[in-house]
């Protein structure tokens, strides 16, 4: 029985590894393009041969190296990039399994003493030190996966939290359920099936984790690709609607030529001046919205334009940038959105109405950077900061918005390794912000 206990243990230590080991480079590295039958054989081949070599092979030395000589394979394999990011990856995935395996043996002196000594006597407790590092292993992963991706994972601290706190009460049940028969130094089938079940429904819950994770952020995509498609539709009308009023205006342009010459003739300058305004009150220059041959940032700019003039804003743009940037135009327009919202914003809560309100845009492409700059009015008793960074003054906030102030302006920045730079003064805020048009993907 003490045989097969420690091939069942190697077997499961192995399988498990290999498991958290591909969550790890999945969040990490990129997929190799493969068919997925070629996937499951090639993994299915690796285990065999880590499994062979793990019960021949018995020395500490040589079990670590191999340990990631197997770590390497599997991301030489399955994912393309740089080998030495692989070997990088294969290095770390060795030195935290190695890590828990310590805490392990840490938690199990412990609870029954000191055992060491004992473990491999005891098939039970070599059995238990396997799944509680697995199982440390897992939680170690997903608090590295989670801080990676803390601002694309629209989930609260309280429930990462309370999602954090399935592995630690996993590790407490797997205690208790081999607490006597390794007290007792016999084997059970049924504890050493209940830390199975123990160890893959952690495996599980962090597999489907993943996956809820993944559809809230392309629901949350596709939403603001939607929200981008209406206001580009907007924006085009807009041109369309502005272009007839220019060609209504030509098209009518001899008689008005006619009805102007006739009252400069007779000399009546204030009647002429009067059917000139009514010409250009004719026309809704607004309506023919921006035109720097960015479709996506255009319709932005216009629509963040129509909603300030409708709150009495005064809006002026400067915009020229290329038809195609290499920066993902979402990235771009989360980043000009959510400066325009905090602009149109500081404006509305501005108490004092004889100061006018207004805000200045001016985006520049040179030798591949974008420069944008936004000048707006505030008031400076509505700005709150915390340890030197801008905090929101709303009263409420949606969270699955795609707009959340600076804090999404800092990430799209950092993303490319941009900078940026803020300036008040008593009436007038600035915000200046360089961006390296590079391809992130």
């Amino acid at each position: 029985m003490q045989n097969h206990m420690g091939k069942i243990i190697i077997l499961m230590n192995d399988v498990v590894g290999l498991l958290i080991a591909l969550r790890f480079y999945n969040h990490f590295l990129i997929q190799k393009s493969m068919k997925q039958n070629l996937r499951y054989i090639g993994l299915g081949s690796l285990l065999v041969g880590t499994a062979i070599l793990n019960v021949t092979i018995e020395t500490a030395n040589i079990l670590l190296f191999f340990s990631f000589g197997v770590f390497f394979v599997l991301g030489w394999i399955f994912y393309s990039g740089k080998t030495h990011v692989k070997v990088i990856m294969a290095s770390f995935m060795m030195l935290f399994s190695f890590v828990m395996e310590l805490f392990a043996a840490l938690l199990l002196t412990a609870v029954f003493g000191d055992v060491l000594g004992e473990i491999r006597a005891n098939s039970m407790l070599l059995f238990l030190g396997g799944v509680i590092s697995k199982i440390l292993l897992i939680l170690f992963m997903e608090i590295i996966i989670r801080f990676k991706r803390r601002d694309a994972s629209h989930v609260n601290l309280k429930s990462w939290f309370l999602i954090l706190s399935i592995p630690v009460t996993s590790v407490i049940l797997s205690v208790t359920s081999v607490y006597e028969p390794i007290v007792s130094n016999k084997f059970s089938g049924a504890a050493v099936f209940s830390c199975i079940s123990i160890l893959f429904i952690n495996l599980f819950v962090f597999h489907l984790l993943d996956h809820t994770v993944q559809q809230v952020n392309e629901t949350n995509h596709y939403k603001y690709r939607e929200k981008q498609l209406l206001m580009q539709t907007e924006h085009f009308e807009n041109i369309i609607e502005g272009y007839h009023q220019v060609r209504r205006v030509r098209h009518d342009m001899m008689n008005h030529l006619v009805a102007l010459h006739g009252y400069l003739q007779n000399e009546q300058c204030d009647d002429a001046i009067e059917y000139i305004k009514k010409i250009n009150e004719s026309i809704d220059f607004n309506r023919i919205g921006i035109v720097s041959n960015n479709v996506a940032i255009d319709a932005l700019i216009s629509n963040r334009k129509s909603k300030a003039i409708k709150a009495g804003i005064y809006f002026e743009e400067k915009v020229s940038l290329p038809g195609k940037l290499q920066i993902d135009d979402m990235d771009m327009c989360i980043v000009i959105g959510n400066i325009l919202n905090n602009a149109i914003e500081a404006c509305q809560r501005m108490k004092n109405e004889q100061m006018k309100k207004h805000i200045m845009l001016n985006i520049n492409y040179k030798k591949g950077h974008i420069f944008i700059e936004v000048e707006n009015t505030y008031d400076l008793r509505t700005v709150k900061q915390e340890e030197g960074k801008f905090i929101s003054s709303k009263k409420y906030q949606w969270k699955y918005d795609v707009g959340l102030g600076m804090s999404n302006i800092e990430r799209i920045i950092n993303k490319y390794g941009g900078v940026y730079q803020t300036d008040l003064s008593e009436v007038i805020f600035k915000i200046k912000i360089m961006l390296p048009d590079v391809s992130q993907s």
